[in-house]
């Protein structure tokens, strides 16, 4: 098989017919031409017909190509061998690449055959099925986890393609480069390459299996909705291209599983949460853990650990995190954690998983192109735009960019500590205190935290916290609705953080600013900034970012609102529209410590993920006649931060982070 750089052009201009010969070399030119452009019936009809017209190998040559394609390797060989003994010289080395192509599932035959084809294709100077055996040897050096030599093949073949101008066949070759990335365990590079491939002019009508790559890549995201929007159209190109493909129907039933709907995967052929569980595939996974995507391998961990006893289920849960570690992966950590935590009896296993299963995915670095899609967001919800879609162009730019790296590093605590963790509808406690470790049981956390906010807004002392160790500051780590429970206004002076992860060790106070949003009904700044002085900073997106940039201590006044499925669009009002948690991620050193004056926000997490120490918010909306004098003791007390949320507590508000006191 040959090619051409526009087969659409070849298809427009080619006419079958004059002398016997020319009408073969027609039928082969348009052959060749549907092949490339995905349309393999309509290729084989008319290869066929140039086999009945001369009986030339060439055209089995183009029919195995064809079959290969398909996923006929029986077909596609035969083809070889009635082909094979009437070729010479170039021909012969193009029957040699697709015997190479036939090998990839066995990785060191694959490799062999096609570096002494890609010898003699070189000596030919055929460049396109050059080109052809280097994307092949890349694919058998992806299945022999040889990541970097596979970079460097399909890198060549699309240094070839760009040079014989084949811009479309070149773009694959870049989206391949994206699937070694997503071996590597690389997702945002590997979405990167994915995207710019498309960009580039990968035609996916005629390479569907490009789409299901992508799609795949963005489940491993977290991206359902728009995975499932990327499958849809991918069903319907291979089956009109004749192709299978048998990660798709897994991948749907993944899609639909996140959903919440079990239907596909049951019809796959199994009931269990997991779709390769639920697909019947344990064995399947558990043999290829040590091959192929990290999140195949990962998930072959889990596999074994669903097969093991429970000393066997922990190791290889240990086992798929330290894959996942290595290679910064994400999908199935929680389902590792999840299964683990179930296991977990003792105290310190306990504890050590929930810290596990809790952990996130890290905040996207500060970079030009997020800062460009939350701006275009924000002028959309301004102008009644298209939020939804704007909101999807975020989390991919975000995703597409390597995690940050906290610079703070976190400290063991030494202060007696309580940590939750909700697993299979338990609350189960674990207190350490003196370095003793022991495990409760909570029957109705949420009973409890409705009681603790109805006496909070009816003037109410709490109910005492049987559980809180009777010491004067405690750490508390809490989950499920316990983060809705107003921490401070128990007895203990108490620090509420994420994970063990965020207690970092105590800092330096430094610069203090202050920021206002639009229609609040009470504005407390003015007051605040005459008595402590700092900066006012103008309420702007752009402006607040700035100041809040190496601040020390940071006020702000706003209006927030929750976003329910994704914390980084939870918002903050400002004059010129949101300050998203994704605004946060981009602040490179945010301030140590920040007062939340307004209503809940959900925003809490994000700076303590970002970086800061302490963040004191509220719970409970705030009365507006009570927050000048409330935070007012704040600002007093706000070198150590749980005590001055502790001072407020009546209002709702807690210490979240190190509240310790600021060093001198």
């Amino acid at each position: 098989m040959s090619a051409s750089a526009d087969p659409r052009a070849t298809i427009a201009t080619t006419d079958v017919r004059g002398t016997k010969p020319q009408r073969a070399d027609a039928l082969h030119n348009l052959s060749v031409a549907h092949v490339e452009l995905g349309h393999l019936d309509v290729a084989a009809r008319l290869a066929r017909r140039g086999l009945r017209l001369t009986g030339e190998a060439r055209f089995r040559l183009t029919l195995a190509w064809i079959d290969l394609d398909r996923g006929r390797r029986k077909q596609s060989l035969h083809h070889l061998d009635l082909a094979t003994p009437h070729l010479r010289g170039r021909e012969l080395a193009r029957a040699r690449c697709l015997r190479g192509l036939h090998l990839c599932a066995e990785p060191r035959l694959a490799i062999g055959e096609l570096t002494a084809v890609i010898r003699e294709l070189r000596r030919y100077g055929d460049e396109r099925w050059l080109a052809n055996a280097l994307v092949g040897r890349g694919i058998a050096r992806c299945n022999a986890t040889q990541l970097a030599r596979a970079e460097a093949d399909f890198a060549a073949a699309q240094t070839v393609l760009h040079a014989i101008g084949e811009p479309g066949r070149a773009a694959m070759c870049l989206h391949n480069r994206g699937f070694v990335a997503m071996l590597a365990g690389d997702l945002p590079l590997a979405l990167r390459r994915y995207e710019d491939a498309a960009k580039a002019g990968l035609d996916s009508t005629s390479r569907p299996e490009a789409l299901v790559d992508r799609a795949e890549a963005l489940l491993a995201a977290g991206l359902t909705a728009e995975a499932r929007r990327v499958l849809e159209p991918a069903e319907r190109l291979l089956k009109r291209c004749g192709r299978e493909v048998s990660e798709l129907a897994v991948l749907s039933a993944r899609c639909a599983l996140r959903d919440g709907d079990p239907g596909p995967a049951v019809r796959i052929g199994g009931s269990d949460v997991e779709f390769m569980l639920a697909a019947g595939k344990l064995d399947a996974v558990a043999a290829h853990r040590f091959r192929g995507p990290v999140q195949t391998r990962a998930l072959g961990w889990l596999a074994q650990a669903r097969r093991s006893d429970r000393r066997g289920a922990l190791a290889a849960c240990r086992a798929g995190l330290r894959v996942l570690d290595e290679h910064h992966g994400d999908w199935p950590r929680r389902e590792l954690t999840g299964h683990a935590l179930g296991l977990a009896r003792t105290a310190r296993e306990v504890l050590d998983w929930s810290e596990q299963h809790r952990r996130t995915s890290p905040l996207p670095p500060p970079n030009t192109k997020l800062a460009r899609a939350l701006t275009a967001l924000r002028q959309a919800r301004a102008l009644g735009g298209q939020v939804e879609a704007l909101e999807r162009e975020v989390r991919r730019t975000a995703l597409a960019t390597r995690p940050r790296r906290l610079q703070k590093a976190a400290v063991a605590p030494d202060l007696p500590l309580i940590s939750f963790s909700l697993h299979s509808g338990l609350m189960r406690a674990v207190t350490v205190v003196g370095g003793r470790a022991r495990l409760h049981t909570l029957p109705d956390p949420d009973q409890l935290v409705r009681e603790s906010r109805l006496a909070l807004a009816a003037g109410r002392r709490v109910p005492e916290f049987d559980l809180l160790p009777d010491a004067e500051e405690v750490i508390v780590v809490p989950d499920g609705v316990l983060h809705d429970m107003p921490w401070a206004a128990h007895t203990n002076l108490v620090h509420v953080i994420p994970s063990l992860r965020h207690w970092h060790p105590p800092s330096r106070s430094g610069r203090r600013v202050w920021i206002t949003g639009p229609q609040l009904h009470h504005d407390e700044v003015p007051a605040l900034h005459q008595k402590y002085g700092g900066q006012i900073i103008n309420s702007t997106v752009d402006d607040t970012l700035r100041g809040l940039e190496g601040a020390g201590i940071a006020h702000i006044a706003a209006h927030g609102h929750v976003h329910p499925e994704n914390p980084l669009f939870s918002h903050l009002d400002l004059d010129d529209g949101p300050l998203y948690g994704y605004d946060i991620a981009r602040i490179a050193h945010p301030p140590e410590i920040v007062v939340l004056s307004a209503c809940e926000s959900g925003l809490a997490r994000t700076f303590l993920d970002a970086g800061t120490r302490a963040v004191i918010a509220s719970v409970l909306p705030v009365p507006d006649a009570q927050v000048c004098a409330a935070m007012t003791e704040v600002h007093r007390l706000i070198g150590h931060p749980a005590r001055a949320a502790r001072a407020v507590a009546h209002l709702g508000f807690s210490c979240y982070g190190t509240g310790t006191r600021v060093a001198a």
